[in-house]
């Protein structure tokens, strides 16, 4: 097998990894097996404590580069969710179909997305009562994840509808209805994000990760808040990590 085809399947297998669930891994969010000692846990958790370019991170407006980024285009037609699962680490929503976004010309489909409480990434070193993952991959096994912050306000639709489902123990799932995402379904162009380079905010701590924030938060009500805390029981956002070289443009 040649070299430069080896280091690529080894680069989709690494990437393949860090998609899939590491519960069988001892890590949590306080004690001894928490976010201080992850990069100690295990062999393949490593980058949680020596990577440069980890995640989540603060964003200082004043201070990002204006880079004239491109549009996004996001293609977030015909939505069909799988399942609505408690992992004991967040609240995830498993992909059957639908969901893409373009970035650096290349299309990354959405395989699942998270939530967190509170925020993980900040803003003036603030956090929001909540934040939302959604994980895409694209067919070299790259990662990019949209980030979308809420803020508390009016009732989000979609959250609604999926806290229909909410799975309030460890282990808990659920069949989501073929209409669950409706209320985000659109074709449209991502303007207002900021951009950095990061990784996975959970173990692996994988790095190589496109990072894009949405400016604009979104609303969610506090009784929303207060389910995600209830079916969690504890909080599940990484520390901040250091920026080091990184720059955040937009």
């Amino acid at each position: 097998m040649k070299k430069g085809l080896l280091l690529s399947l080894c680069s989709i297998l690494a990437m393949n990894v860090a998609l899939a669930d590491t519960s069988g891994k001892e890590w949590s969010y306080s004690g001894a097996n928490g976010p201080e000692h992850w990069g100690k846990l295990a062999a393949e958790f490593s980058q949680c404590g020596a990577g440069k370019n980890q995640s989540p991170v603060n964003i200082d407006p004043p201070k990002v580069m204006d880079a004239n980024q491109e549009d996004i285009a996001l293609n977030y037609t015909m939505l069909m969710g799988d399942v609505i699962k408690n992992t004991g680490h967040t609240i995830q929503v498993d992909m059957r179909s639908g969901g893409s976004m373009m970035v650096d010309g290349k299309s990354f489909k959405l395989k699942q997305f998270h939530f967190h409480t509170p925020s993980e990434n900040t803003v003036f070193k603030r956090h929001f009562p909540m934040e939302a993952h959604f994980v895409h991959q694209n067919e070299a096994g790259e990662l990019a994840v949209m980030a979308m912050m809420f803020k508390p306000g009016k009732a989000d639709k979609t959250v609604a509808k999926l806290w229909e489902s909410l799975p309030m123990k460890k282990g808990d799932s659920a069949k989501l209805s073929s209409n669950a995402l409706k209320a985000i379904e659109s074709e449209s162009k991502l303007s207002k994000y900021y951009r950095f380079n990061g990784s996975l905010t959970t173990p692996p701590c994988t790095e190589g990760v496109r990072w894009i924030m949405l400016e604009t938060p979104m609303t969610v009500s506090e009784e929303q808040i207060k389910a995600l805390q209830g079916a969690l029981k504890h909080p599940n956002n990484r520390p901040v990590q250091d920026l080091n070289a990184r720059i955040i443009t937009n």
